[in-house]
């Protein structure tokens, strides 16, 4: 038995608009890739012998901790002999000071002798500053992901030693459409999910950049949404998964 036209069409239009409510989430996430909240690569800051690297990749590092030491025999030399250059130019400063008080000898002398005290003092503080640049520090708290130089190599500023990354807090980085733009605002609370984390555990993310830039070709601008990850937990590159923002 055939069914009138009419009711035909009803029916399959009720069919498709279950099945097309079924097929699509009543509140679709967007899709986002996780990246470090910092990364560094460090280098030596002056051209020099690498005697010793005293970390390892997968190490956790603290911002100002020794990381690598350079070749630094003739510095340390040379600082030497500026600090006993120093100590000579204060003695001879404070005798001549001494002096001028009495009146035993002319201003002009006196002050010679305190511009030679400070010019001996610039050069003790040059020595000092060679001998701390040939110690690499970390410039932040992080974690040692590549290590790039051994012991004996010789390194230059030019050269990257080691990368560091800190993923104490990370980004979240995904793409809206234009249309969209009206919804998100800095400082705004959403959620972000990592289905390969624990079966897709959720944290609470602060929108931090909305790129005012729309890509030309694709017609959509990027969002960074800033987690905290004091345990680690979330990884770098980690697919990501963000709520959109709840209604008004």
């Amino acid at each position: 038995m055939f069914l009138p036209t009419r009711f035909f069409l009803l029916a399959l239009g009720a069919l498709v608009s279950v099945a097309l409510r079924a097929a699509t989430p009543a509140s679709p996430s967007y899709d986002g890739m996780v990246l470090p909240f910092r990364e560094v690569v460090v280098s030596a800051p002056v051209q020099s012998t690498l005697v010793e690297v005293a970390v390892k990749e997968g190490d956790i590092v603290k911002v100002g901790q020794p990381l690598a030491r350079l070749y630094s025999r003739m510095e340390e030399l040379d600082m030497a002999r500026a600090k006993a250059a120093l100590e000579k130019r204060a003695s001879d400063d404070a005798h001549a000071q001494s002096l001028f008080a009495e009146k035993i000898i002319p201003e002009d002398k006196a002050l010679e002798a305190r511009i030679e005290h400070d010019l001996a003092r610039l050069q003790y503080d040059m020595a000092v500053e060679q001998v701390r640049l040939r110690t690499i520090t970390a410039p932040l708290d992080g974690l040692v992901v590549e290590k790039i130089h051994e012991a004996g190599e010789a390194v230059s500023p030019a050269v990257p030693l080691l990368r560091i990354v800190d993923i104490s807090r990370v980004y979240v980085q995904f793409y809206i459409r234009v249309e969209e733009l009206d919804k998100f605002r800095v400082g705004q609370t959403l959620a972000a999910r990592f289905p390969l984390l624990n079966n897709g555990q959720a944290f609470t993310g602060t929108v931090d950049f909305i790129d005012p830039r729309v890509d030309a070709a694709s017609g959509l601008l990027r969002v960074k949404v800033l987690v905290e990850n004091p345990a680690r937990l979330i990884k770098a590159v980690m697919r990501a998964e963000v709520a959109p923002p709840a209604a008004p």
